[in-house]
């Protein structure tokens, strides 16, 4: 007559079993939630039929340009001419006459004045559609993507900072919290003034109230398309 297994052997495989198929629901979990950054270059649609949102374009680039019809592109993530990516993305869009424009950012420092006047500018000047991009489409993307949420689809800030998405990879820690500082500040202001949003009052606000210590630091400019000189200048933080 076979000896049934001892009570605790029942036990510790069933233990096992249950941590094994924990971890295949986090897998599961994670390949649904992440599926953008990690099988898409984290594109997605911002606002159908005029801005988008993705990773460092790599060979799909020009699939993009023509697909989507892109007119322009913004590359938050730095680099310069001796870059391969920087080069590659430069070339596709002389060669299928897509504005360019360069305008690194940190991701993990709050963004200054002048970088929010910046890129208000960029977004009222710029030829659509646009594609904003930085290294992993998460952080600084999310940043631009949230303002143009506020400055153009004329969303409110507790709805603009769902930019800032785990779908798209961002995680606020290590300091890419920092980021969602303007929009959780002009929150709080709009109710402590009982005002409502507008895009006019929120340009306003960063004009007037947001980082009053920076108030001298000089107008924003109204960037060009093109590359920024051969001058190897990258942001502390170019890895999200």
């Amino acid at each position: 007559m076979q000896e049934s297994p001892p009570a605790s052997g029942v036990a510790r495989r069933r233990r096992w079993l249950m941590i094994g198929v924990a971890l295949a629901a986090a897998l599961v979990w994670c390949g649904i939630e992440f599926r953008r950054p990690l099988f898409y270059s984290n594109f997605d649609v911002v606002d159908p039929g005029k801005v988008y949102r993705s990773a460092q374009p790599t060979t799909q680039l020009r699939d993009w340009v023509a697909t989507y019809h892109l007119a322009s592109i913004v590359n938050l993530r730095g680099g310069w001419k001796g870059d391969a990516f920087y080069a590659r993305e430069m070339d596709v869009s002389e060669q299928m006459g897509v504005d360019f424009y360069d305008l690194a950012l940190d991701a993990q420092r709050r963004p200054s004045r002048k970088e929010l006047l910046t890129i208000l500018n960029l977004l009222e000047d710029c030829r659509y559609p646009l594609l904003i991009h930085c290294k992993s489409g998460s952080d600084r993307t999310g940043l631009v993507c949230g303002l143009y949420r506020l400055a153009v689809l004329d969303q409110p800030p507790g709805r603009a900072i769902e930019a800032f998405s785990m779908q798209h990879g961002h995680i606020p820690l290590g300091g890419a919290e920092r980021l969602h500082e303007p929009f959780n500040e002009y929150e709080s202001w709009l109710q402590t003034q009982k005002a409502t949003h507008s895009p006019q009052v929120f340009r306003e606000w960063v004009e007037r109230v947001y980082s009053p210590a920076e108030s001298n630091n000089g107008p924003a400019p109204r960037l060009r398309p093109g590359p920024r000189p051969q001058v190897p200048v990258r942001p502390p933080s170019v890895t999200r």
